[in-house]
């Protein structure tokens, strides 16, 4: 979501802006890349669909500071998941109902 008055984006959705207290949120589409802000990897089992080890990734979306998402990064070996490292958003899905956002390692 983004504030119609004052052009923050506001993540969670929530009703109201943070910044400015505006109640005009509108959705925005944004650009899907992003940069690892951080990381941390699963060992133990618990999450269906999920096998560890495997990283739960915090991602500062391009768009503004502290615009912050979580999922996983796909394709890229734990040891060289790092923070600062520059990803894409990638939709993977799980079912007929369920899609989740996922992250890949961007090249720059």
């Amino acid at each position: 979501m983004r504030c119609g008055t004052c052009a923050f984006y506001v993540h969670p959705p929530r009703g109201v802006c943070p910044r400015c207290q505006g109640e005009r949120l509108v959705p925005e589409q944004v650009s899907g890349r992003g940069t690892v802000y951080s990381y941390h990897v699963m060992h133990l089992p618990g999450v269906p669909g999920f096998t560890p080890p495997y990283a739960v990734a915090v991602i500062e979306l391009d768009e503004q500071p502290g615009l912050l998402t979580v999922g996983n990064v796909l394709d890229c070996p734990l040891e060289e998941l790092s923070i600062g490292m520059p990803v894409q958003v990638t939709f993977e899905e799980l079912s007929e109902d369920v899609t989740l956002p996922q992250w890949t390692r961007r090249r720059e």
